[in-house]
């Protein structure tokens, strides 16, 4: 009986073999596609879930320095003042108000054309 087996096995193989390259692609194709709709379905959902951050004329971050992989100085303007605050990942502490103002970094080019074509509802960039 396994002689059989063996000998029924190893006759089919080369019919298995024939057709399993088409069968291997399909199931790739097919897989491919169903990450890539799951993708969109994921992205759509976050899309419409996700809050609309209001535009804060009245705070704007003048500058962020890193001290660290997570702490930082931040350079903030609220009504018109400048404040410096240090943020770690538990806390975020008052140092003070600035008595002489920054300027405010010019952003990159690049990084201007990106922020229009992934938010093109901004007009102020």
């Amino acid at each position: 009986m396994r002689v059989f087996i063996a000998f029924a096995t190893f006759v089919s193989l080369p019919v298995w073999a024939q057709s399993a390259p088409a069968q291997n692609l399909m199931s790739v194709a097919m897989s491919l596609a169903l990450v890539i709709v799951i993708i969109i379905c994921l992205a759509a959902l976050v899309k419409r879930f996700t809050p609309n951050m209001p535009t804060m004329d009245e705070f704007k971050v003048i500058r962020s320095i890193p001290l660290g992989s997570k702490e930082r100085l931040l350079v903030v303007e609220i009504d018109n003042k400048q404040h410096l605050l240090g943020v770690t990942p538990h806390a975020i502490n008052y140092l003070y108000e600035l008595e002489n103002p920054l300027a405010a970094k010019e952003m990159p080019a690049l990084a201007k054309s990106f922020s229009q074509i992934l938010n093109p509802n901004n007009k102020k960039i």
